[in-house]
């Protein structure tokens, strides 16, 4: 469980990366009313019986008030049914109302997009991922790394190179001081290599985004085309991911949750009309729930790269497995490999796939329930309070279901 703790003098967050773990509490009559289901196909398009919809509703507009988050967004797909679902509001000042389809910044659950980026392009004989990278990125960048004769793409993707993370809070709070100059995605791997060398390549793991960043040069460089074009006509499209894009401005378009946090003074302080390109290919995608769980569901049909690629994704490496405690979960077993995690309680028939993203005032969770064949995506607009989602909201959806189908409801 992967839990860095970010702070600023003028503000203070608790930023959930990978597997994790202000806002007013809601009065209830700022609940909505479940949106119209999502036409995927015709397995995913069916409604559920009105009373699991009903409680469903209750679950996660209770979490939403128990967590003291503003709002939140669902959408749960079971091999009988597709439910989405709003509670509360996409933005608190000023108060507006959260409704299912709005858009939202998915922050690290992009690596899981760059991860299969990366996985097509040596399916198809454009890299290896055991090429050193140094044939592969930029011979200025190349010569930067220590060890990048060493250092394979793989152990980008699985996050044991040794490359340490940017300064996330640095970035993001120059950015918020000053909103119309983007701070370019090479301002992260300055950073990182100033730090040096973690470890030598393989030997441990470290959860660093500049990892991602360097997979989109490779990207860039393997398929002839910038990783953004690469990712929107080889995943987005295929994927029928409508409502998804890279972020390359400082306006999200359209209906979406603001992604505000408050400060210990409670001060709001909203994040949701910054450049992200300094997370190119790590927490750089705004999507919808409907449009990541079709991307989920893709993932994991074939339809976008091959059942062996696809079983490597889910063989998590010995260097990232831990038990760990996670919140409304209990202990469970946790490991990473290429953009994707796995979290385990056997004994709670809880095997989740998926992964998780918290950029300042959106948490975003992309799992995959395997004893269910249950899809789940959802966002929050509040990673400060990622765990309060997890406990209040995630973890009773979970037991709902878990009850429901053995018939205790």
């Amino acid at each position: 469980m992967i839990m860095p703790l970010f702070s600023n003098p003028r503000f203070h967050i608790l930023l959930l990366v990978g597997i994790v773990v202000a806002a007013a509490v809601l009065s209830s009559g700022c609940m909505q009313s479940a949106g119209p289901v999502q036409e995927a196909d015709d397995a995913y398009k069916n409604p559920p019986p009105p009373a699991t919809s009903a409680d469903l509703e209750s679950v996660v507009s209770a979490g939403v008030v128990s967590a003291g988050v503003p709002g939140a967004l669902i959408e749960i797909s079971t091999p009988e049914w597709t439910w989405n679902y709003a509670a509360g509001n996409a933005s608190t000042a000023p108060a507006r109302p959260a409704t299912p389809e709005m858009r939202f910044i998915i922050a690290s659950v992009t690596k899981t997009f760059t991860s299969v980026a990366i996985q097509q392009l040596a399916e198809d004989g454009r890299l290896s991922l055991d090429d050193p990278i140094d044939r592969r990125l930029p011979a200025d960048v190349a010569a930067m790394i220590p060890e990048s004769d060493a250092i394979t793409i793989r152990q980008l993707l699985d996050h044991t190179s040794g490359i340490a993370d940017y300064d996330e809070d640095a970035i993001v709070f120059e950015e918020y001081e000053n909103p119309d100059t983007p701070v370019p995605y090479q301002e992260g791997i300055r950073q990182s290599l100033d730090t040096g060398p973690l470890y030598p390549p393989g030997t441990n793991y470290t959860y660093s985004n500049v990892n991602y960043i360097l997979l989109t040069l490779i990207i860039d460089e393997a398929s002839g085309v910038p990783y953004e074009d690469y990712v929107t006509r080889e995943i987005l499209v295929p994927s029928g991911m409508n409502d998804t894009f890279v972020h390359r401005t400082n306006h999200i378009p359209g209906p979406h949750m603001r992604a505000q946090e408050s400060g210990e003074d409670g001060t709001v302080m909203d994040f949701s009309d910054l450049y992200i390109q300094f997370d190119r290919g790590a927490g750089d995608i705004v999507s919808t729930t409907a449009d990541l769980n079709r991307f989920h569901r893709a993932l994991r049909s074939g339809a976008l790269i091959s059942p062996a690629s696809f079983a490597a994704m889910e063989n998590t490496s010995p260097q990232s497995r831990k038990i760990g405690e996670v919140q409304g979960l209990g202990e469970m077993s946790v490991g990473c490999s290429y953009g994707y995690f796995a979290q385990q309680n056997v004994s709670e028939g809880l095997t989740l796939y998926g992964h998780t993203g918290g950029y300042y005032g959106s948490y975003t969770i992309l799992y995959y329930w395997a004893e269910k064949d249950t899809y789940i995506a959802m966002n929050s607009n509040s990673a400060a309070k990622a765990g309060a989602v997890n406990r209040e909201i995630l973890a009773p959806v979970l037991l709902y279901l878990k009850d429901e189908a053995a018939g205790g409801q």
